[in-house]
């Protein structure tokens, strides 16, 4: 994330242009000392701040924090939209729940006619879109298409850092399920040991509030039997079809998978990153499925290029505590095996580059993976 005060220099020509072509977000009620951002840059309101002009057409993230009465920011609130060009968004301060709302009035459309008509008289309130950053924000989402906007974003449209949790009933939780026999508690312990969101207590999210992200299938099944477990576990490729089965579009995963990271990146989501986490852990266990979809294989790992880079710090750190790190090694052992070389490389340099992950012994067998002999005592 950018705060740069500093002046944004471009060519007057295009600066025309771009002004004639980008959206407008006008903002209405916004008290001063606010945070503001939109994509990767972050500002602070002041008086004459009204909105942003000059917005390239597709996928931006709005937000705002509140600031207390000694400095204390309030969690990022914003909502996500997909401009198109010349169009006009308009949102007010809702004072009481401090954040962004639609604009609530009773003719919204005339409004918006009237901002057009003296959009040369607004510029001066307006700042421009931050073009510095724009080929980053394009390099982060550029796959993302409006209706994947539509289809991920919560009901209710805003985006919170956290989502709000309700308790539940065993029966509607939305995970786990009781162990009966032997064959069910040894799948249970299979299952805790490939997903810890299987402890988590009994609580789901309030209806309309959580980004509506596709469902990511368990790699060991519920009902998997217990010669199926070792297999499931050590390649997932039932569940990555299944995953891919549920996107209408071949490009479908790799748009929900940038929407989740900007959803983390700049809404500081911690549902999106969670669910972007999970994608990973699935996607990277599975040299077959790496054979069957190369084209999907060699996306996702373009788009991992420009997403890790951007970790959080606790993640950045590579070793074995690291889950992140450790399911982006297995990724690249499986895109070697599973014919994408190139792209094992490709992305192998990049994370070298930015993070200074290093994959020694990448090619060799794991110790982890080798048959394990016992001698049995003499009877």
């Amino acid at each position: 994330m950018n705060k740069d005060n500093s002046s944004m220099k471009m060519d007057p020509q295009l600066a025309l242009r771009l002004l004639a072509e980008g959206g407008v977000l006008v903002i209405a009620g916004v008290p001063e000392g606010t945070e503001f951002g939109i994509d990767l840059c972050a500002y602070t309101i002041g008086p004459d701040f009204r909105g942003v002009k000059m917005i390239p057409p597709g996928v931006h993230y709005v937000w705002c924090s509140s600031r207390g009465p000694y400095g204390d920011a309030a969690p990022r609130v914003g909502f996500v939209h997909f401009f198109h060009p010349n169009e006009i968004v308009v949102r007010e301060w809702d004072h009481e729940l401090e954040e962004l709302r639609p604009r609530r009035i009773a003719e919204p459309e005339v409004e918006r006619d009237q901002i057009r008509k003296n959009l040369a008289q607004l510029e001066r309130v307006l700042a421009p879109y931050d073009y510095r950053y724009v080929v980053q924000w394009k390099e982060l989402t550029g796959s993302v298409t409006e209706s994947c906007v539509n289809r991920c974003r919560p009901s209710e449209g805003t985006i919170r850092t956290n989502i709000e949790l309700q308790s539940c009933p065993d029966a509607d939780r939305p995970r786990g399920g009781a162990a009966t026999g032997s064959i069910s508690r040894r799948n249970v312990a299979a299952r805790l040991l490939l997903d810890e969101s299987e402890l988590l207590p009994d609580l789901k999210p309030v209806e309309g509030t959580a980004p509506r992200f596709s469902t990511v299938p368990l790699r060991v099944p519920h009902d998997a039997q217990p010669a199926e477990v070792s297999r499931h576990a050590l390649d997932c490729i039932d569940a990555v079809h299944k995953l891919l089965e549920g996107f209408e579009t071949d490009d479908g995963l790799v748009e929900e998978l940038q929407l989740a990271y900007a959803f983390f990146l700049v809404g500081y989501s911690v549902e999106s990153l969670a669910h972007w986490r999970k994608l990973l852990g699935l996607l990277a266990h599975s040299q077959t499925a790496v054979t069957k979809h190369k084209l999907t294989y060699m996306k996702y790992s373009e788009v991992l290029a420009h997403q890790l880079p951007h970790l959080p710090e606790e993640l950045m750190v590579p070793g074995p505590h690291n889950t992140v790190y450790k399911d982006v090694r297995e990724l690249l052992v499986n895109l070697h095996a599973g014919g994408l070389s190139v792209s094992a490389e490709r992305l192998t340099k990049r994370l070298e580059k930015k993070l200074g992950w290093e994959f020694e012994g990448l090619l060799d067998e794991d110790p982890e993976d080798q048959p394990v002999v016992i001698e049995l005592p003499e009877a």
